[in-house]
């Protein structure tokens, strides 16, 4: 089954990679009662891969654990909780599980604890020994498939040496890997050569060669298809074409699409013109995108043993001209006097559903008048059809972004009294205090990727005939999940009404960014229920305000 009512075109670029088996942070699998004489305990299984993994490591852990405790005795497994990350610095972030089970230690949930061994837990010997003293204030007993067990739950300086060695022999071998690949990668990285990951766009990793020192390596060169593409979009940006043109540019000249044969994100444009790359620099070690701070790409470019800046590539254009582009695109992007690159603000992202369950987004359209000359249009339509396969929304649900935005406006400015806000100012404190954001965050990625997986089984033989609709089902579920947990982490996330009353709300509105009005309207706006048809745009639209 497609995923996408288009085909994608001749030079659709690759999407996203995903992990092969995608583990919920803690799954119940014991009985509801224990067996006579036997006690609870909980397995923790980790694996230090992100890709490929197949799961045979967390399989083997879990044989090798429930064949211990069986041959022990007195155990009943009741449930598991699982990590698949990677042994590198960015796992700590990433393992829910982990953080899972340490929140159900605290509040007295897990009596025991069975892993494959204790560099399974951490491998910074610092807080694995501040982890057994936890469990062991707690009153939690811990079992290791290659670790004594009195060495884990015996309070003795002995015990204490003995895992605390084990624990820092783990941290060093550690630390010897990461050196032993940072320094490998700083040297590919100063002989301009590609060290893995996604090749960016324009380029395409070419023949292995070796360097004037002898080292090997494999450089990027241009893409026949890409690289023209990134140079047509030089001249467009210096001669005042939007991203929405470019996009449009490069599907119906370059076949340059989406992996599901939709055009290609703007977003994605704008990194690619601003990029260094576009230079010939190599970047290296750029930090992760943190909302609210902005970088200066050039200081993350590599440098050579002199100082000097690395050609990993060949230039799209000369850096002078990169400037004026990268100049360009960023006072469009901040611009208050237009909006930028013809794009719309698409206010009410994320409120209008559609009667098929599905959310409608904004969509821009270029209609041709009689006269031959092209109008731009903007209109929020259902994804249905597009996200989930053709014939999952039969009604095709279309909303005019203008007239949509000013009923519900309309709506809006007409109930915001000081009771309204004083009572949304409630809502969000009970919103904060009703659970922590970090728990909020680790359930709405771990929804995320449940329903990513999902979408990626589309099409394949193991959901063939009437398991079509089975997975179908599971989509939607997990879409909801995630749809619910936005909602909670925006309610948690945003600040207190910087204004106390309605009146001075609505004289300043002009003055708030696109985010501050949304978070305005989902304060006062549960959802947008939106029917299909032609009627009245105010006809079509019933709003469903909050509690």
């Amino acid at each position: 089954m497609n995923t996408s009512t288009k085909k994608p075109g001749p030079n659709a670029r690759p999407g996203r990679a995903t992990r092969a088996v995608v583990y919920p942070a803690f799954t119940q699998t014991g009985p509801e009662t224990l067996a006579e004489g036997t006690r609870p305990i909980y397995l923790y299984l980790r694996l230090s891969k992100y890709h490929k993994d197949k799961a045979d490591a967390i399989e083997r852990q879990r044989l090798d654990l429930t064949r211990k405790l069986a041959q022990d005795g007195g155990w009943t497994v009741l449930g598991e909780y699982i990590d698949n990350d990677s042994a590198s610095s960015s796992a700590a972030k990433n393992r829910k599980g982990w953080r899972q089970l340490n929140q159900d230690i605290q509040a007295r949930k897990v009596p025991a604890v069975a892993f494959w061994k204790l560099d399974r837990t951490n491998r910074i010997a610092a807080k694995c020994i501040e982890w057994i003293g936890e469990c062991q204030r707690a009153g939690v007993y811990l079992v290791s498939h290659q670790d004594s067990a009195d060495e884990l739950n015996t309070a003795t300086a002995g015990a204490k040496l003995v895992t605390g060695i084990k624990a820092l022999l783990a941290e060093v071998e550690t630390d010897s890997m990461s050196e032993r690949q940072l320094a490998a990668k700083r040297h590919l990285a100063e002989a301009g050569f590609h060290h893995g990951g996604t090749v960016p766009l324009g380029w395409m990793a070419g023949p292995r060669v070796v360097d004037e020192f002898g080292r090997s390596g494999v450089r990027l060169v241009p893409h026949p298809i890409e690289y023209p593409a990134l140079q047509a979009a030089v001249d467009m940006v210096l001669a005042g074409k939007s991203l929405v043109q470019i996009v449009r540019h490069w599907s119906e000249h370059y076949g340059i699409t989406t992996a599901t044969g939709g055009p290609v994100y703007e977003a994605t444009v704008y990194r690619s013109l601003v990029s260094p790359r576009m230079i010939g620099y190599r970047m290296r070690q750029v930090p992760e995108h943190q909302r609210g701070v902005k970088l200066d790409l050039l200081d993350y470019i590599a440098r050579d043993a002199s100082g000097a800046p690395v050609i990993g590539q060949e230039p799209v254009c000369d850096r002078a001209t990169w400037l004026r582009v990268r100049r360009l695109l960023e006072e469009a992007k901040t611009s208050r006097t237009r909006r930028p690159w013809g794009s719309h603000e698409w206010l009410l992202t994320g409120l209008l559903h559609c009667q098929c369950g599905e959310r409608l987004y904004g969509h821009q359209k270029y209609r041709r008048r009689a006269s031959g000359e092209h109008v731009e249009a903007f209109a929020y339509r259902c994804q249905a059809n597009r996200l989930r396969g053709p014939g999952n929304c039969s009604g095709g649900c279309t909303i005019d972004a203008v007239k949509g935005e000013a009923f519900v406006l309309g709506w809006f400015f007409s109930q915001i009294t000081d009771d309204a806000l004083a009572q949304a100012r409630a809502r969000r404190r009970a919103a904060r205090s009703d659970v922590g954001i970090n728990d909020v965050l680790s359930q709405l990625d771990e929804a995320k990727a449940e329903r990513d997986a999902l979408l990626s089984k589309q099409g394949i033989g193991e959901y063939r005939g009437g398991m079509v609709t089975v997975l179908l089902s599971l989509i939607e579920h997990a879409q909801r999940r995630v749809d619910v947990l936005q909602r909670r982490l925006d309610a948690m996330e945003l600040e207190e009404f910087p204004i106390e009353d309605g009146p001075a709300l609505i004289a300043s509105w002009k003055e708030w960014a696109i985010p501050e009005k949304r978070a305005y309207l989902r304060r006062m706006i549960h959802r947008i229920d939106a029917l299909p048809g032609k009627a009245a745009t105010e006809e079509r639209l019933t709003i469903i305000p909050v509690g």
